[in-house]
């Protein structure tokens, strides 16, 4: 995930650690794309960002770092204001109103060749998977961190934090994979659809039964919908 906070609350300094922060991205997954992760270095990433080696380094630890998703930093900053929506939203809805509001993948759907490319980059390297998917554990754990201080629970002894945080995750990453090669559809619109499918409780009914309205016991006990028994 590459993500967007251009928030009006964010300081000058801070905006312009984040567009610097972009451009090393830009430029790497560009240098990488040409020449190979091998041929890669940090070095020409920093000349083709106009910094310094030392500059780079206080963004990334490694230039590997600076070619996978981005998203963790972004879950973290958004877990305060998971924690403070509304007590009535369910935990899985409250992260997907925070990540929908805040069009947290609007670069994404600025550029959808450069995250395609960035996804294949990755899927042909396992040292970029490797990284990848540390990312997506930083995520969950950020997520499963807000959904634990919503209900007042310990995360350790209570698997619903954890348990949210990686539907929730992997709802977005599976969006994000069928957006990368579906050219006709907006990201947002594919995420806030898979999240419905999740909130309305369609993944539960059985194949041949979307809707499951026939065998739904009303409150008397009798049942709702189908053909009665009696005719």
């Amino acid at each position: 995930m590459t993500t967007h906070d251009d928030s009006p609350d964010i300081s000058l300094r801070e905006r312009k650690k984040l567009e610097t922060r972009r451009l090393i991205r830009r430029v790497a997954l560009d240098l990488a794309s040409e020449k190979g992760l091998e041929e890669l270095t940090v070095e020409a990433i920093a000349q083709g960002a106009g910094i310094s080696p030392r500059t780079f380094f206080n963004y990334f630890s490694h230039k590997e770092d600076a070619l996978v998703t981005d998203a963790a930093a972004a879950a973290e900053a958004l877990r305060p204001e998971i924690v403070a929506r509304p007590a009535e939203e369910s935990p899985l809805h409250a992260i997907r109103a925070v990540v929908t509001e805040h069009d947290l993948f609007s670069l994404m759907n600025a550029d959808r060749d450069r995250t395609r490319a960035r996804q294949k980059l990755v899927q042909q390297h396992p040292s970029l998977l490797t990284r990848q998917l540390a990312q997506h554990a930083l995520v969950e754990q950020a997520l499963a961190g807000a959904v634990a201080q919503r209900l007042g629970v310990d995360p350790v002894a209570d698997l619903r934090p954890a348990l949210v945080a990686g539907v929730a995750g992997t709802t977005m990453r599976i969006a994000i994979n069928r957006w990368t090669d579906d050219e006709d559809v907006k990201l947002t619109d594919l995420i806030s659809a898979a999240f419905d499918m999740l909130e309305q409780g369609l993944l539960t009914y059985a194949p041949d039964e979307p809707h499951r309205a026939a065998d739904t016991p009303a409150a008397d006990g009798s049942q709702t919908g189908g053909a009665s028994n009696d005719e």
